[in-house]
């Protein structure tokens, strides 16, 4: 999506009951046509009460278009598939292993979107499943989404119909504004970017990338799974250099603990080049967004390392609207002050022996070095 858009409604949704109930409302609410696309779609009490709610939907009327990672949702029980499909829910498994998609191995669904009747959205980097949700025992993953109501919605219904019935003409432009909007006082203004290297786009990335050049005063980036490659590194180090103040939330646990340990070993860079670091401790972290000088914010499925960069299909939202980014600015800084644990040079330093040090390296290492061989095939087959 080229322009920027107004829309009637930009509100930061956190995982959890607040995720969850509004988008258990938005199904029930919809009248005539509903997409829900998402990498992972667990058959647990909380995807069993969205099934629920999509089945009342379709019994309504409402056509029902329901499509999940053939990877991330592997579990995805036969028997509610085969109920699904006797509900008069359209549904379908993005490139399962014996597929024309899967053509381009690792590429992989795994944005997380719903539209309703083309005008409301539901967008970020929450999946369908229990741990995503408020627990009696633990905390739900910490994660984000936007809640967007507006003629903009009609680009990720174009995008959701494209997707799911493998369409290869690009009629996504046509959803489009044709005039940029002007950023107005007050204005509520978003536009969607893709990344899908695989089919060259990289609309994502660039916006990072033009974002942190462009920074004055501050960034804030909250990312788990974060291995950003060396040119982004270099970005964040130039804008440091320039006097914008950095801050950085990652995970201080995490469910795949040789990335974790490959971004520990990036923490000596980053910290001897003045960035902030902390830790989030009080669960998983899943979230992944970046706001820059309490103007401009991303937010979405993109993770800052090179599977989103280059292999799997990513959304986010670009927003300006100072209300929302002040909004997610306050909460960013409430869990930083009670729930994370800053990071710095002495500390780190006095925490690692040889043997933690050599284990970074290693995961680093290997990270990288599939990095290198994933991306040259992949600009092969370009």
């Amino acid at each position: 999506m080229k322009n920027y858009s107004r829309a009637e409604t930009i509100e930061l949704v956190f995982s959890g009951t607040n995720y969850f109930q509004l988008l258990e409302t938005i199904i029930e609410q919809c009248r005539t046509v509903l997409h829900l696309q998402t990498y992972i779609f667990e058959t647990d009490t909380t995807g069993l009460r969205i099934i629920e709610a999509l089945k009342h939907a379709s019994k309504k009327g409402v056509k029902v278009y329901l499509l999940v990672d053939a990877f991330g949702s592997n579990s995805f029980s036969k028997k509610v598939s085969a109920e699904l499909k006797a509900c008069g829910i359209h549904f379908r498994k993005f490139s399962p292993l014996f597929s024309t998609e899967n053509i381009y191995f690792g590429r992989r669904l795994h944005y997380k979107v719903v539209v309703a009747d083309r005008r409301t959205a539901l967008i970020g980097g929450i999946n369908i499943a229990d741990k995503y949700n408020e627990s009696t025992k633990t905390d739900p993953w910490l994660d984000y989404a936007v809640l967007t109501k507006g003629s903009a919605c009609e680009y990720l219904h174009g995008l959701c119909e494209k997707t799911f019935h493998k369409q290869k003409k690009n009629l996504l432009f046509n959803t489009e504004s044709k005039t940029p909007v002007q950023n107005q006082e007050g204005s509520k203004l978003l536009r969607f970017r893709l990344n899908d290297f695989i089919k060259g786009s990289n609309e994502i990335h660039q916006g990072y990338k033009e974002a942190l050049i462009s920074a004055t005063h501050n960034v804030t980036i909250i990312a788990s799974y974060f291995l950003p490659g060396h040119g982004f590194r270099k970005l964040l180090a130039n804008a440091s250099a320039r006097g914008v103040k950095i801050r950085i939330i990652l995970a201080g646990q995490s469910d795949v603990y040789s990335v974790r340990l490959a971004g520990n070993y990036l923490y000596d860079f980053l910290l001897r080049n003045n960035i902030q670091l902390y830790e989030w401790t009080n669960s998983v972290l899943h979230g992944k967004a970046m706001l820059v000088d309490d103007q401009w914010a991303t937010i979405g499925s993109y993770n800052l390392n090179f599977l989103s960069h280059y292999i799997s299909v990513e959304l986010n939202a670009e927003i300006r609207d100072k209300a929302f980014i002040r909004t997610f600015t306050d909460h960013l800084d409430n869990i930083i002050n009670s729930s994370c644990n800053a990071v710095d040079l002495k500390n780190h330093a006095r925490k690692i022996n040889p043997f933690n040090k050599f284990l970074m390296w290693l995961a680093y290492i290997f990270f990288r070095t599939l990095m290198n061989l994933t991306v040259n095939r992949k600009r092969k087959r370009r």
